[in-house]
C-alpha cells in the first residue's frame, strides 16, 4: 500500500484484515515509521530498516497511548541509531535490561545454572543469608551495589545493626545478633553471585554489562574478619566421661520409652566411632546397611563422593540396638517422631549436664558438645592411633579423586580394607575412655607374671600356647 501521512483520523478509520491476517501501514512523513493493525483491531507502531542485508523491526507503543507525535520522534530517534551504529533496537533494548538486573534475579539464575552441583539445603542457605542481610537490596539493580555500601553493610553484619529477617523474638537466642562468622559469610555469598552474574550477563560482543565485583574492597581494604577454624573437641581424658553421661542418658530415655532420645544417643555414639558429619548419621536409611557383611555406605555427602566404611564391634552394637527398636514403615536408622531427626539439641544438652557426677570433688566442668565436635574428636584419635594420613582421608570421606596429590589418586580403599583400622581408630577410642585395656597395660601386666613364673610354668605356658596354634592350623 502507499504510503499516506498519519493522522488521528485515518489511523481510527483503519479496519482489521477481514481474513484475519495482519496490515501494515507505511507513514508519508517519517520513513521506517510502520502502523501494524492486528487481527483483533490492535494497532501498534513499530519501525522498520533494512541494514547489512537484514530487516531490523522494533516496536514502540501501541496507538492511541503513544501519540502519532511521540512515535515519529521515537522512530527518528532509533533509525538514526541503527543508522550510526548498525545495532538492532531490540537487542540494544535487552542488553540494557541485562545490566538492570536485580539481585533476586541473579541469585535465581546462578542457583538453576548450578543446580547439578548445589546441593537444595545450599541454595536455600544462599536464599536466607542474602534475604536476612541484604533485603533492601534484593530488587535493587546490581549494578546499584557499589564498594562503598559492600563495605558498610559487612561492617553492619558483624556488628549486629542489620536484619531483614523473621521476627528475631521468633528464633532461637543469638540468631540475628551479628557476628564475624556471619558477615563473612553473607560477604561470601554476595561475591559468588555477583561473580557469576558478572560473567554471565554480556552483550553481543562478549563485553561485560556489570561493573567489577564491589566484594573486592573487602580484600583490598583487608576487612575479611577470617575466622578462625573451630577446634572444639572431647579431649582424650574425657571421653571416659562423654561416653558415660551418653549411656546414661540413653538409660534414663529407654526407661520412659522416650524413643527420639535413645535414637539420638545411639547417633552420637556412631558419629563418634565414625567420624561422620552429622547430615551423614541422621539421614542414614537402612536399606544402606549390609549388616551382614559388616559394611554401610552413604550416597550424598558434602563433597558428593560416595563413602563406603565398615561395621566394626561398637557400630555392630548400635545397629542391631536401632534394629530391634525398627518397626515396618521406618526407613531411617537413627529416626525421629516424624522421620529425620530435625535438631537434636535439647538431647545433647541433657547429656552434657549428665557429664559431670553427683560427687564432684575435682570439680569437673561440663563437656560442651556441637554434633561437630565428634568429628574433631574422631580425626584426632585417628592420627594419634596411627592411621595413616591417605586411610584417615578415606575414612573421614575427605575428597580424594580429584585431589592435586598424584599418588592419592592411585589409592582406592573399600570397606573391607578400612576395616582394620577402623576397628584401631575403635580400640583407641575406647583404651581412652577406660572401657578397655590400654595395650602396654596388658604387655606390662604379662611380662610381670612371667618374671614370677618358674622355668618349668614358662616351659609348660609356651608349650601349651603352641598346642593351641596346631591345632588351629590343622583345622584350616
Amino acid at each position: 500500500m502507499k504510503p499516506f501521512k498519519f493522522t488521528k483520523a485515518s489511523i481510527i478509520a483503519l479496519e482489521p484484515d477481514p481474513a484475519g491476517g495482519r496490515l501494515e501501514f507505511r507513514d508519508a512523513v517519517v520513513n521506517g515509521l510502520i502502523l501494524r493493525v492486528g487481527a483483533s483491531g490492535v494497532k501498534s507502531f513499530c519501525i522498520s530498516r533494512k541494514r547489512n542485508g537484514k530487516f531490523i523491526r522494533a516496536t514502540l507503543g501501541r496507538f492511541p497511548d503513544l501519540s502519532i507525535e511521540n512515535a515519529r520522534a521515537k522512530a527518528l530517534d532509533l533509525l538514526g541509531d541503527v543508522a550510526t551504529t548498525g545495532k538492532n533496537p531490540n537487542d540494544v533494548r535487552r542488553i540494557h535490561a541485562m545490566s538492570l538486573v536485580t539481585l533476586t534475579e541473579a541469585l535465581e539464575t546462578y542457583i538453576d545454572n548450578r543446580a547439578h552441583r548445589l546441593k537444595p539445603v545450599t541454595a536455600k542457605q544462599y536464599r536466607s543469608i542474602l534475604g536476612n542481610f541484604s533485603g533492601d537490596w534484593l530488587n535493587q539493580p546490581m549494578a546499584n551495589i557499589s564498594r562503598d555500601r559492600v563495605e558498610a553493610r559487612h561492617k553492619a553484619v558483624t556488628e549486629g545493626a542489620v536484619w531483614f529477617g523473621r521476627d528475631k523474638s521468633l528464633l532461637r537466642a543469638g540468631v540475628g545478633t551479628g557476628s564475624k562468622a556471619q558477615a563473612d559469610l553473607w560477604a561470601r555469598a554476595l561475591r559468588a553471585v555477583y561473580r557469576f552474574a558478572y560473567d554471565h550477563y554480556r552483550d553481543e560482543e562478549g563485553k561485560t554489562l556489570l561493573p567489577d565485583p564491589p566484594t573486592m574492597v573487602l580484600s583490598t581494604k583487608r576487612q575479611w574478619h577470617g575466622t578462625t577454624r573451630k577446634t572444639e573437641r572431647i579431649r582424650t581424658n574425657d571421653l571416659g566421661r562423654w561416653l558415660k553421661a551418653v549411656e546414661q542418658v540413653r538409660q534414663e530415655s529407654a526407661a520412659v520409652r522416650d524413643d527420639v532420645s535413645v535414637s539420638i544417643c545411639d547417633a552420637l555414639d556412631m558419629a563418634l566411632f565414625t567420624g561422620l558429619r552429622r547430615a551423614e548419621v541422621f539421614g542414614l536409611e537402612w536399606d544402606r546397611v549390609n549388616i551382614g557383611g559388616r559394611y554401610f555406605w552413604i550416597d550424598t555427602t558434602k563433597n558428593g563422593d560416595p563413602l563406603e566404611l565398615p561395621i566394626t564391634d561398637t557400630l555392630l552394637a548400635i545397629f542391631r540396638r536401632r534394629l530391634r527398636l525398627k518397626n515396618d514403615a521406618q526407613t531411617i536408622v537413627f529416626n525421629g517422631r516424624k522421620g529425620i531427626v530435625k535438631e537434636p539439641r535439647r538431647v545433647i544438652a541433657r547429656i552434657v549436664a549428665a557429664t559431670v557426677p553427683d560427687a564432684n570433688p575435682d570439680g569437673l566442668i561440663p563437656i560442651e558438645f556441637k554434633c561437630h565436635d565428634a568429628r574433631r574428636t574422631y580425626g584426632t584419635v585417628a592420627e594419634l592411633a596411627g592411621v595413616g594420613s591417605y586411610i584417615l582421608k578415606r575414612l573421614m570421606n575427605h575428597r580424594t579423586v580429584r585431589s592435586a596429590d598424584v599418588t592419592q589418586g592411585y589409592l582406592h580403599f573399600g570397606a573391607d580394607e578400612l576395616q582394620e583400622p577402623a576397628r584401631k581408630v575403635e580400640r583407641a577410642i575406647l583404651e581412652n575412655a577406660g572401657l578397655v585395656e590400654k595395650v602396654d597395660g596388658m604387655n606390662a601386666r604379662l611380662l610381670a607374671a612371667l618374671a614370677n613364673m618358674s622355668d618349668e610354668d614358662k616351659r609348660r605356658l609356651l608349650f601349651d600356647i603352641a598346642s593351641k596354634e596346631l591345632v588351629v592350623n590343622n583345622g584350616k
